[in-house]
């Protein structure tokens, strides 16, 4: 929807054009938007770049008199495609604004050969967009616009040019891929058929299957085991304990040892052997998440999460030294449903290992209830959702009752699996003092970004690379909107554009070091020409996502 909001009522464009006709333009980007998946952020990005592209298409193709919006769009969205890395869009789009500028300066003029071409390139534009939106990246580079760019080239020169040679290309190219999928579909055909003549037999032994897994388990509980004496070791050297050094260092070396024999006769013996069928479906159908706490890698069963979301921190709400965050749930209308304060802890603080230095923006919480009792387990990483192989746990780990067996992970590691009943115990278990002693030691400051841009697809674009470098960003679409953004609010690094309404990126920064707590904020001008004031300067036909973030570490010292 971000084109709507730029397209301004000129005295011009009312002229050529009744408001009804602008109002029927707005409904039908508003249409274009509605039917394009929302998937994460960087889906908005490429929802918002299509809903605009489209809308040009589309405008081209029906009312290509309308210069000045078109001329508009045109320069706005030709940024993005830029900036998103979609060259030959790029390179048509840059033709198009050249031929509108002519048309404009009255250089060209409107004719049959011209609205052809028109109609031509808007259907080119709209099939790039379905390339873009289905994923077809490779088909996307490998493009031809060249003829659409000469001809283009030719119109804003006033040379003679022939439009329908590109609907006679346009056939020729649609008849040879369908006649190279017709290929591929025969090819696929007489594989699958060749395949089914020879069907895969395999003979499963298993007699000793049962011993090698035990010995497995063992070896996995013994790991435990030396993790706990590097533990009591590291404290022992802290405390410059000597007697408890020597000991702990002699049973360490002793352990390992053991388990290094154990693994290499396991490892000989097990390749001998595959699972017969029966052993599978006995450890089968296991679901749920592999998550990390302290860098290490643990399972939670899918039969206890209700739902997994992501917060800012700042959301969240404290009461008697305990934080909640408010869980919404909304029915099939959107409207909200059910509205509930949900106690969050992280996981990190329960179980053993080194917590992270560099937490996330948003934290990813797992919610999940037991007996009615529902909790917020925060994991520093949550990979993906899955169904493995499950294991008994090994009698070593009788000990461990927050463990209730193990998984196989894609690279058959042995991954512990938590038991979510005793793990909500111990949180409810754990004091407030214990809870922010652990979140004092690990938060972070997090910086706070403001990005400053007419074009809602350049923010959306700038928002995710700060975002996925840590920043908690806020957006502006103009000079006006920025001021009211930083009123009571202290931002670590302004991103900024010039050519904006209401107020440019020249008086606006003028304004900020005006204020005296923002003399020496970095602002980084994102632009098409410099900013007076400005720390650094980025060109955006020059934009890279390595060149900003690089910039953003001079400045913040990092």
């Amino acid at each position: 929807m971000g084109i709507i909001s730029k397209i301004s009522n000129e005295n011009n464009i009312n002229q050529e054009f009744s408001n009804s006709q602008n109002q029927n333009n707005e409904q039908e980007l508003t249409k274009i938007v509605n039917d394009l998946p929302t998937t994460s952020e960087n889906g908005n990005v490429i929802k918002n770049y299509l809903a605009e592209t489209r809308w040009l298409a589309h405008t081209l193709k029906t009312q290509p008199e309308m210069t000045q919006e078109i001329l508009r769009v045109l320069s706005i969205t030709r940024d993005s495609s830029l900036l998103l890395g979609f060259t030959p869009v790029y390179r048509l789009y840059k033709a198009t604004e050249d031929l509108y500028k002519a048309i404009i300066d009255g250089k060209a003029v409107f004719s049959d050969n011209l609205y052809f071409l028109i109609n031509e390139t808007a259907d080119k534009l709209s099939e790039m967009c379905d390339m873009i939106e289905d994923g077809r990246m490779e088909e996307l580079f490998a493009e031809n616009v060249k003829p659409y760019l000469l001809y283009l080239d030719k119109a804003v020169a006033g040379e003679l040019f022939n439009a329908m040679s590109l609907a006679a290309g346009s056939h020729e190219q649609t008849l040879l891929l369908q006649q190279q999928m017709e290929d591929e579909d025969r090819e696929a055909e007489a594989r699958r058929k060749e395949k089914e003549k020879v069907p895969e037999k395999i003979t499963l032994e298993s007699s000793k299957i049962s011993e090698l897994v035990n010995q497995h388990q063992e070896m996995i509980a013994r790991s435990y085991i030396i993790i706990n004496q590097i533990e009591t070791l590291k404290e022992a050297i802290f405390e410059d304990n000597k007697k408890l050094i020597r000991d702990t260092s002699k049973q360490l070396a002793a352990d390992a040892q053991n388990l290094q024999a154990n693994l290499l006769l396991s490892h000989e013996q097990i390749l001998s052997f595959v699972h017969e069928d029966s052993f599978i479906e006995k450890h089968q159908d296991f679901h749920g998440f592999f998550v990390f706490a302290n860098n290490r890698k643990y399972m939670i069963p899918s039969e206890f999460v209700i739902d997994v979301i992501s917060e800012s921190p700042s959301n969240y709400v404290e009461k008697q030294n305990q934080k909640f965050v408010v869980y919404v749930q909304e029915n099939e209308m959107g409207n909200e449903k059910n509205r509930e304060e949900i106690p969050v802890y992280s996981l990190s603080s329960l179980l053993p290992g080194t917590p992270i230095t560099e937490l996330p923006v948003m934290d990813t919480i797992l919610l999940v209830n037991f007996q009615s009792q529902k909790v917020g387990i925060i994991v520093d990483e949550m990979q993906k959702f899955v169904s493995v192989i499950k294991m008994p746990m090994p009698h070593s780990f009788k000990y461990f009752p927050i463990l209730k067996g193990l998984a196989f992970d894609e690279k058959y590691d042995m991954i512990p699996i938590l038991y979510l009943p005793m793990i909500i115990k111990k949180f409810r278990s754990m004091r407030g003092y214990d809870v922010k002693k652990f979140e004092a030691s690990t938060r972070k400051h997090i910086n706070h970004a403001l990005v400053v841009d007419d074009s809602e697809t350049t923010r959306l674009i700038e928002h995710t690379i700060l975002k996925g470098y840590g920043f908690y960003v806020e957006e502006a679409f103009d000079g006006i909107d920025a001021m009211d953004k930083i009123k009571g609010n202290q931002i670590d690094l302004i991103i900024c554009d010039d050519k904006m309404p209401r107020m440019n990126g020249e008086i606006f920064l003028d304004n900020v070091r005006r204020l005296e707590n923002y003399k020496k904020v970095p602002v980084i001008a994102l632009s098409n020409s410099p900013i007076p004031k400005a720390d650094i300067y980025i060109s955006k036909s020059d934009f890279k996502r390595d060149i900003l973030i690089q910039k953003i570490k001079e400045l913040l010292n990092e």
